[in-house]
């Protein structure tokens, strides 16, 4: 499964996420799991933009066994080496497969037409069609077979692979080869002898392996993955191990990111703030940005961030939820309405952004209502609200006006009118927005509250499918989303009262998902006896099929991301279709129209016997093979560890890493002792990590008795054992007559507001004799008038200053675009002539208004976008100054702009003319204009302009004409 962009997002979030694997430098691992169908991709369609390229089933071959053979020799598993290969997956993903499979064989076609049309000789074998790779075909039976052979093959000849065991997941066991991982992983954790120490290691391309490794709360779990280039032109995939970067990605250190980004909410619960239950959110919210399973949610993409909202909505309303909402894979559905609720004021956010053009696309047309649907809905509207007129008179708000000359309070109904219309107007046209989506994208006719009410029913379902099959595996193989596309979120809601229960049903025949998932044009992939159903006009399911279909990008960028419009597939009418087919069945066909375990291998000396060559023309047959095997599929629970039971550890391995480190610190820790304190700590058995006490904090019980709690540093400190002096009693003075609130805020004493809102504030201490029992205090506390800028927010554009390419400039003066460069920057004038330089000094006669170097800029004059100089009408006015000071140096050096260094006598050459005095007046002139003394910024800072500054500094003096103090009780 992929989640678009979602790797690249966390490399740029979380930047020492992962290491590049460097020879000698890697850690140890006891597992090492594949997801093949990434290795198989890579060695048999390196590159699909080249119409050109052919490749051998036995080079394909032999390119896997070589890959996974580096790989091997890289991470070298310790116990366990399990290949996993895609089986039949859950019908859920069957629609992204198909589309994907649809998508692909109509690019090769017009790829290939491209190519015909201009001329380009094509080799006459076939290509290599990439659907093939999908369980059930031939090709996917030939490798399994040789990979049979090669695994075989590495434990009776490789000592490195016969102290492992290996694992063999083919395409004929059910499930996505990452899954039947993860199932591995949950169904060892059950084991009890299982040790909690495994250290795992992952390799995929998937960026949602993170989540996948995540979900497992293993402490020692990393992925290993080819190095991904961001940005730039799309390179061609390199297909030799040894040419190829390998990353490590450790999701220990992912947890600890996760728990730092999250780690403001430790002061906010009210319940025990648990990292785990963390991560198991964190995971949930990736789901929301669409993946494999189901369509991202209206304009919530990643590439806008997304994810920041998602994450910024949840430390917000964590701490009124009394709990976290994904329980270990179960949706809390109260918990996540509430969540969804509170995320869904994104919509109206998006939709205003909108309704600003909609305003001004109105009062260039005229009409109020920019569609007729619209106007009907708020003529309705309208009317609803007329017989409510009267009794919203009475509690309608009234605003006033501060008359600056006479201070008199005037009330403007005209104000209230248009402002209660423009809210009307802004609901009637976001309820039409969405319902011209739903018609649109959807086709319905009616977008009625029952419509709706499904649409939330069916994505909250899809949620929990998608969370049972990460946690618990698949828990119905016949569910799957219905839409192409996701509901609005604020149309998620209601749904606290759900009941979701999923059939476990069994999955699809390989054969019926080859004819559920791929297009008419790789219909040679299937029998033949099924064939007729993609192409005959006379199939009962030949709208399935269609030739040719229409793509919509639906917000994103790339044509990839595009959702594939083609009909989901009945899986009734399908088998129905296929039932009379079944009989003309091969006997090779048949067998491979089946489900099969997986397989388990390990060297034994004792066994040996000659295990024949899949493809004798290619490969040799091992003559003293050494391996045995079974299938096995083991059924397993997950054991739980609850409360303060710590699941058992032990220390398995020091390695000379961790033995360096420790000689290390030790050493680091006596010399310090020795040389700053005079004392010899001898040898050292036992380094003990503490954290320093930085102060106590006052905790209120449920009696309102007071009492202390120590707080913590957060920096974990060594401390050598011998230096430890245990069971100290330490006694304050200052806090033992302090046992109630009575004794913690007696009355009139001053206090500080540390929370929200108000923070800061200063308050009293009032007579709480009625609440204190109540574990409450009475404080009064002073609130400061605050300016009010939203206008000025709103208008700043009027009082931004302008800012022109230098093509702009340089029209307006009659100069070219290359005077304005570089006057604007520096310019060097050295003394006599080119031929006879006069010492080495030079003089510096340019505006320095920008420094590309520096990155710097100076403000009200020049600005950088992106790669490109903008200047205002001061450097405009400035410019036009100098040239007319001194015409003569712009004129030289518009003749000789391939110079560096420029000099005096060669600008002024004249007998009369004393170049040194010319030189000495600009620089005179300069020095003495207001610009010398103006400050320079970073180009990547935004500044405020200072007209814009002026009028802030006049809303604050404003403001402190009319502060006053307001009381509020707390």
């Amino acid at each position: 499964m992929g989640v678009p962009k979602f790797y690249r997002w966390i490399s740029e979030r979380y930047p020492c996420l992962s290491e590049v694997v460097k020879e000698h430098q890697i850690p140890e691992f006891d597992n090492l799991y594949l997801d093949m169908n990434g290795i198989i991709h890579q060695c048999s369609h390196p590159n699909d933009d080249d119409v050109h390229f052919r490749i051998s089933d036995d080079k394909i071959f032999t390119d896997i066994f070589h890959y996974l053979e580096v790989l091997f020799r890289i991470i070298k598993p310790r116990k366990v080496f399990f290949m996993a290969v895609d089986g039949v997956a859950p019908r859920a993903k069957m629609n992204q497969q198909r589309g994907r499979r649809f998508r692909s064989a109509k690019e090769a076609e017009d790829k290939i037409k491209k190519a015909i049309e201009k001329g380009e000789t094509l080799p006459t074998e076939a290509r290599f069609d990439s659907n093939c790779i999908t369980p059930g075909t031939e090709f996917m039976a030939r490798l399994h077979e040789h990979l049979k052979y090669f695994v075989n093959m590495k434990i009776s000849t490789d000592k490195s692979w016969q102290g492992v065991t290996i694992y063999f997941s083919g395409h004929e066991t059910p499930g996505e080869g990452e899954h039947k991982i993860m199932e591995f992983i949950r169904s060892e954790k059950a084991k009890p002898d299982h040790d909690p120490n495994t250290r795992h290691c992952l390799y995929g391309l998937d960026a949602d392996l993170i989540m996948l490794g995540l979900t497992t709360h293993e402490a020692h779990f990393s992925l290993l993955r080819e190095e991904v280039r961001f940005g730039g032109k799309k390179a061609q995939r390199v297909c030799a191990p040894e040419e190829t970067t390998f990353h490590l990605l450790h999701l220990s250190l992912m947890r600890e990111y996760i728990d730092y980004e999250f780690s403001v909410l430790k002061e906010r619960i009210t319940f025990k703030y648990d990292i785990e239950r963390i991560i198991d959110d964190w995971i949930l919210m990736g789901f929301l940005v669409g993946n494999d399973f189901i369509p991202h949610l209206p304009h919530l993409h990643i590439n806008h961030d997304a994810l920041p909202l998602l994450y910024g909505t949840y430390i917000t309303i964590l701490p009124e939820l009394g709990g976290y909402i994904n329980e270990s894979g179960h949706l809390n559905l109260p918990r996540f309405e509430k969540y969804l609720v509170k995320l869904s004021d994104f919509d109206r956010e998006h939709f205003s952004e909108v309704f600003v053009d909609l305003k001004w696309f109105e009062s260039k047309v005229g009409n109020k209502y920019l569609n007729e649907a619209a106007g009907v809905a708020a003529e309705e509207a309208k009317n609803c609200k007329e017989k409510k007129k009267s009794k919203g008179q009475e509690n309608s708000i009234c605003w006033a006006a501060l008359d600056k000359n006479e201070g008199e309070v005037v009330t403007s109904k005209d104000n209230l009118e248009d402002e209660t219309e423009d809210d009307d107007l802004f609901e009637t046209e976001f309820r039409q927005y969405k319902r011209t989506y739903y018609m649109t994208k959807m086709g319905v006719d009616v977008v009625s509250d029952d419509f709706l009410a499904d649409q939330a029913a069916c994505y909250v379902q899809a949620i929990q499918w998608i969370l049972h099959y990460y946690y618990h595996g698949v828990q119905s193989w016949s569910w799957y989303y219905p839409y192409h596309y996701a509901p609005f979120l604020s149309d998620i809601h209601n749904i606290s009262t759900l009941k979701i229960h999923f059939e476990l049903g069994k999955p699809f025949k390989p054969f019926e998902q080859l004819l559920a998932v791929l297009p008419a044009a790789s219909k040679n992939l299937l029998p033949i006896c099924y064939q007729h159903l993609m192409t005959s006009e006379d199939s009962p399911i030949i709208e399935y099929y269609p030739p040719d279909f229409k793509t919509d990008l639906n917000g994103k960028q790339q044509e990839w991301e595009a959702v594939v419009l083609i009909p989901f597939i009945d899986e009734k009418r399908l088998l129905e279709a296929m039932e009379s087919c079944n009989h003309s069945l091969k006997k090779e066909e048949r067998k491979r129209n089946q489900h099969s375990e997986c397989l388990m291998c390990w060297y034994d000396r004792d066994t040996e016997f000659t295990y024949p060559s899949p493809w004798s023309e290619k490969f040799p047959a091992i003559e003293r093979c050494c391996t045995r095997f079974y299938l096995e599929e083991p059924p397993g629970t997950q054991k739980l560890y609850w409360g303060k039971t710590a699941p058992p550890s032990k220390v398995v391995h020091l390695g000379d890493k961790e033995q360096s480190n420790w000689t290390k610190e030790v050493q680091g820790i006596s010399e310090h002792y020795l040389r700053r304190k005079g004392i010899i700590i001898n040898e050292t058995s036992a380094v003990v990590y503490a954290q320093l006490l930085t102060g106590r904090k006052y905790q209120i019980n449920q009696n309102g008795e007071v009492r202390l709690e120590k707080q913590w540093s957060k920096q974990v400190v060594p401390f050598v054992y011998q230096t430890i002096v245990k069971d100290i009693r330490a006694f304050d003075s200052r806090f033992s007559n302090i046992k109630t609130l009575d004794d913690l805020f007696p009355p009139r004493s001053m206090v500080f507001m540390l929370g929200t809102p108000y923070y800061g504030c200063t308050g009293e201490v009032q007579d709480s004799g009625d609440v204190i029992t109540e574990g409450r205090i009475r404080v009064v506390f002073s609130i400061p008038c605050e300016p009010n800028l939203d206008a000025l927010i709103q208008n700043q554009h009027k009082y931004s200053i302008k800012y022109n390419p230098g093509y702009v400039l340089a029209s307006r003066l009659g100069v070219s675009g290359y005077l304005v460069s570089r006057f604007t920057g520096s310019i060097f004038i050295g003394r006599g002539s080119r031929r006879n330089p006069h010492g080495d000094h030079k003089a510096n006669v340019g505006l320095n208004l920008k420094f590309n170097k520096k990155n710097e800029e100076v403000p009200g004059y020049t600005k950088k976008v992106g790669s490109e100089w903008m200047y205002s009408s001061a450097a405009e006015q400035l410019l036009a100054e100098y040239l007319e000071r001194a015409p003569e140096l712009f004129s030289y050096i518009a003749k000789n702009s391939q110079e560096d260094v420029f000099y005096e006598d060669d600008i002024w050459p004249g007998e009369n003319e004393n170049g040194a005095e010319k030189v000495q007046e600009i620089i005179t002139w300069l020095k003495g204009h207001p610009v010398s003394t103006l400050s320079r910024s970073s180009c990547d800072l935004q500044i405020l302009d200072a007209a814009i500054v002026e009028k802030i500094e006049e809303e604050v003096e404003k403001c402190k004409v009319l502060t006053f103090n307001n009381q509020d009780y707390w």
